[in-house]
């Protein structure tokens, strides 16, 4: 749905037809065009809708050529690369319409949905005018505030969504626009709220039968709620009343790798890669999967009496024998540890599947090389790197075990429905409580936010892993979310973290969880956390400054060689924080200082 970006009366009255569900009659439309002796672009447009890409790019190509400087055209070509995953040269077309017309709303607009898909703040700079300037069209406007809804769903902000929402419904009944994109996110927003049955889903098949986005948008919202049955379920409807939805095929195929279906993900990836060959995720996740003939699934040899969850490995065939021995027990271990603090026993068989080359378990998380994390969990299914995957200084692969064990219980104890930071709050806890290598551990990073008071109110915690706004936020936040629950268990008791979680897998949000479980206001629950932050870390947090100037000395000292005084100054170091031990920790300096002296 292009909002009014292209004018034409001739290829207005196909799209009309598409938006409606005639796809027939619409593609025979789009023929015509086709066939006509009409502008480049116009045919590039019907070329696009037919699915025959390499002809659009051509036909906007010499529209462009006839038309340099014409930002219409550089915008729907740029449309057409952010189509096909190339927001690179999408981004630079757009920048090109800008340089010709400065305020041209759907350039603007074109952007603003490329940074947002990157998390880029940058993207409120082309979306305010958009949001503000009342001049500019009315369907660029719309669906600015269509973008602003789905962002304010995606960070649990159902205010601000709701609001975007009326604004993009007044915009498109004006301009007589089609109002599926807002079905959809209406749909999602009833879903966020346990309303599975939206009434919006039947006004869209009513106004289009055909358009599987009233499913597929909502999925994603499970997706990011880690909610996978439930969006794999519905992943399927959408495919099936919209069988050339590359994107939902993917999609699902992704998640059904999340629930162990390999056959029935391989398959739908399979489509999806046909319909829609440019996407990497498909590509990436394709390779992975001829990968899976190099490994080795492992049972653990040592089952126990009947009725113990199975634990299935699926393991490198060089790493498998090295491995299994030593992490069947510790996931044999670290589940008696949660049943017991949880009061939750598992149902299901726990497949663990661990990877020697990090970018494999990357696009198995994520369909995408480049990500930072350590392991994933998709229910009982868990995902991690191995042992050899990094170099030992950087990973203790027993802990990352540990830590995606206790997301399995969070996850399937309240049905998928714990906020993030609680899921990852007691994971970190239990790192720090029960895991291999117990004994809390806080970057200094995390202490610099801590002490610049960047902590979030514990209503807003989730917003620190979604859609970070500074640089560290996210590590920032794990730990904030760790020491809530360290909190919670030594101040309010150890049955109240299982209390919580019960919370949770009521359905309550966070403030009406905590006011349920502890009987006090998230602000009051605010003040207290921050009260024992204070009395745990006051101390470190009071001579950070010290702290800092004294590693910069032992820095030039050992420049200078100077260990007998790198000794005096590491100790006064770890005096002041006994307990850090992170890869800058004054601990190694006075190592080496000693190793120097003999």
């Amino acid at each position: 749905i292009h909002y009014g970006a292209v004018s034409d009366p001739d290829l207005l009255a196909c799209d009309r037809l598409h938006w409606r569900g005639a796809l027939d009659d619409s593609d025979s439309c789009y023929r015509m065009l086709l066939q006509s002796d009409l502008a480049p672009e116009i045919r590039a447009e019907a070329a696009w809708a037919l699915n025959d890409l390499q002809l659009a790019n051509s036909l906007f190509r010499e529209a462009s050529a006839a038309s340099p400087e014409n930002p219409a055209v550089l915008v729907r070509w740029g449309d057409l690369f952010a189509d096909t995953h190339q927001d690179a040269e999408a981004m630079n077309l757009y920048s090109e319409a800008l340089a010709a017309d400065a305020l041209n709303p759907y350039a603007l607009l074109g952007a603003a949905s490329l940074l947002v898909g990157g998390f880029d703040d940058e993207a409120n700079a082309f979306l305010e005018p958009l949001l503000t300037n009342d001049t500019m069209a009315g369907g660029a406007r719309a669906a600015a505030w269509l973008l602003v809804a789905r962002i304010s769903l995606e960070s649990s902000n159902m205010t601000q969504a709701r609001e975007a929402m009326d604004n993009a419904e007044a915009l498109l009944e004006e301009n007589g626009l089609p109002p599926l994109e807002l079905y959809a996110l209406r749909a999602a927003d009833d879903l966020l709220n346990n309303i599975a049955e939206s009434d919006y889903t039947a006004r869209s098949l009513d106004y289009n039968a055909a358009w599987g986005g009233i499913y597929a948008v909502p999925a994603h919202f499970y997706v990011i709620t880690r909610r996978y049955r439930e969006a794999i379920d519905t992943y399927q409807k959408a495919v099936d009343i919209e069988p050339g939805l590359s994107a939902a095929h993917e999609a699902l195929g992704i998640n059904l790798l999340r629930d162990n279906q390999v056959a029935r993900a391989r398959r739908h990836l399979e489509l999806a890669h046909d319909q829609d060959p440019f996407s990497p995720q498909s590509v990436n996740t394709l390779r992975l999967l001829d990968s899976f003939d190099e490994f080795e699934i492992i049972n653990d040899p040592n089952l126990p009496e009947q009725g113990v969850i199975p634990i299935v490995m699926r393991l490198h065939r060089d790493e498998a024998p090295i491995i299994a021995p030593y992490a069947i027990p510790l996931t044999r271990a670290s589940i008696d540890v949660f049943t017991e603090r949880y009061g939750f026993e598992l149902r299901e068989p726990v497949v663990i599947e661990m990877y020697p080359d990090h970018e494999d378990f990357a696009v198995r998380t994520a369909g995408m090389p480049g990500i930072g994390i350590l392991g994933a969990t998709f229910g009982y299914v868990v995902a991690m790197d191995s042992p050899s995957s990094r170099p030992s200084s950087e990973f203790q692969w027993g802990t990352t075990l540990w830590h995606e064990m206790a997301h399995v219980f969070t996850l399937e104890a309240t049905g998928h429905l714990v906020p993030r930071w609680f899921s990852e709050g007691v994971s970190v806890f239990e790192e720090w409580e029960s895991g291999p290598t117990p004994g809390v551990r806080i970057p200094m990073s995390v202490y610099s936010a801590m002490n610049e008071d960047k902590f979030l109110p514990v209503a807003e915690l989730d917003e620190g892993f979604i859609r970070p706004t500074y640089e560290q936020q996210v590590i920032v936040s794990y730990m904030q979310a760790g020491l809530i629950c360290q909190f919670i268990d030594k101040e309010m008791g150890p049955g109240k973290l299982r209390d919580l979680l019960a919370a949770f897998g009521d359905g309550l949000l966070t403030a009406d969880a905590i006011v349920q479980v502890f009987d006090m206001s998230t602000e009051a629950f605010d003040r207290q956390f921050d009260a024992f932050v204070e009395a745990e870390h006051g101390a470190v947090l009071h001579q950070l400054d010290v702290w800092h100037r004294t590693q910069t000395s032992v820095g030039q000292q050992i420049a200078e060689q100077d260990w007998q005084g790198i000794v005096e100054l590491a100790k006064s170091q770890i005096a002041m924080m006994p307990r850090y031990t992170e890869p800058d920790s004054p601990y190694i300096a006075l190592a080496r200082a000693y190793e120097e002296l003999g």
